[in-house]
């Protein structure tokens, strides 16, 4: 696997997954230092936070990229921080400068971030306010997007550890979609652009991971911010970041990211996207719910032998400003549908009280070796 490290750059936010808006000042004091980029505040978030924008290049293409849409989902915004590395240091990527332009907006949920929570302080899900554009934060945006009339947009999110490479035991660690703009879900000039787009990254980055990449179900979502860029003619890419074996901080789908990011930029200006057929983006896997992140099976219970799934929930700790991991029960029963990114069998389940779905863990597994799970968290 190729390493950040060997591509000579150093990050300047740090390695974790509550990132908030505080934190991303190391990453614009690194902007003010070089003269390439351009910043400037386009709107503020309903608490009043500013909402900034990062500029590089004087092409005549025009790419747009946000993260952070979404407070608890910063995989991306560690992506941009390695973009921004790469426009300043990666001299393959400085020649790009005269041919595309690019807005940077890490952060567009900054009162979701600082809460650790999908939605934005009023509760609104900035990816369903599309349409009636009630928050502060898209009503800004998309008076950006007014300015700024990029020809492609990438949305940026990370997703739960439960899905999966289709049936497979894979997790899937970068996911794609292509939106549909109606519901037929017809597949418009835009809308194959960013399929074609998105069938020649999955050919690149197979040389990174292989059988980690899927394709996100392609319902039509009237409020949704994607949906609605497609159907205003506008090509866009769902980028989601998923889980890898033991990558708590999720620093492959970053590196995944970064790489497709910087090949974006290539494909944009040279227009090679075109090259590549529809059928490469329909053979990406389509992305399924078949993983949990534990799975005891086969254990004994009160007399009765089943089985038994847990979820890592990441939960924010206010005075401490940690996330605390702590687990929940998902299902109880024949679970031989689904696959444990983590597996247990056999054993015996020891609780002082009954067990029930959405519940946070707190039982003694006596098997193999022995977990014990209080309040949620794993002791041993």
């Amino acid at each position: 696997m190729d390493t950040l490290l060997s591509k000579g750059l150093t990050k300047v936010l740090d390695a974790k997954r509550w990132l908030r808006y505080k934190d991303l000042d190391p990453l614009f004091e690194f902007i003010n230092t070089h003269d390439v980029f351009r910043s400037e505040e386009f709107g503020k978030s309903e608490e009043g936070r500013p909402l900034r924008a990062i500029y590089w290049g004087s092409g005549p293409k025009r790419l747009i990229i946000w993260t952070q849409m979404h407070g608890n989902e910063p995989t991306a915004t560690h992506a941009l921080d390695l973009l921004i590395q790469s426009l300043v240091h990666d001299i393959k990527v400085k020649a790009l400068e005269n041919k595309i332009s690019l807005a940077l907006v890490p952060m567009l949920n900054p009162d979701g971030a600082e809460r650790f929570q999908r939605r934005n302080a009023l509760g609104i899900d900035l990816n369903r306010d599309a349409v009636a554009q009630c928050s502060s934060e898209i009503q800004a945006f998309y008076n950006l997007l007014d300015q700024f009339k990029p020809n492609w947009a990438f949305n940026m999110h990370d997703q739960r550890n439960l899905f999966s490479i289709g049936a497979q035991n894979k997790s899937a660690t970068l996911s794609f979609l292509a939106p549909s703009p109606n519901e037929n879900r017809h597949i418009s000039l835009e809308r194959k652009a960013s399929m074609q787009m998105i069938g020649a990254l999955g050919l690149h980055l197979e040389q990174h991971l292989k059988g980690h990449f899927g394709r996100y179900t392609d319902e039509f979502y009237p409020k949704a911010i994607g949906d609605n860029l497609m159907k205003a003619g506008i090509p866009n890419i769902l980028f989601e970041a998923g889980y890898y074996p033991n990558d708590h901080l999720r620093e492959k789908s970053c590196f995944l990211i970064h790489q497709a990011l910087l090949k974006s930029l290539e494909l944009i200006v040279d227009e090679q996207w075109q090259y590549t057929d529809t059928e490469s983006y329909f053979k990406i896997p389509e992305n399924k719910k078949q993983l949990r992140d534990m799975i005891f099976r086969g254990l004994n219970y009160r007399g009765c032998t089943m089985d038994l799934a847990l979820m890592r929930v990441e939960m924010p700790m206010r005075r401490s400003g940690q996330l605390e991991i702590l687990h929940e029960i998902v299902d109880i029963g024949d679970l031989s549908a689904f696959q444990g990114i983590e597996e247990h069998e056999g054993g015996s389940l020891q609780s002082e009280r009954d067990l029930g779905i959405n519940q946070i863990a707190d039982f003694t597994w006596t098997g193999a070796r022995n977990y014990t799970f209080k309040n949620g968290k794993l002791l041993q």
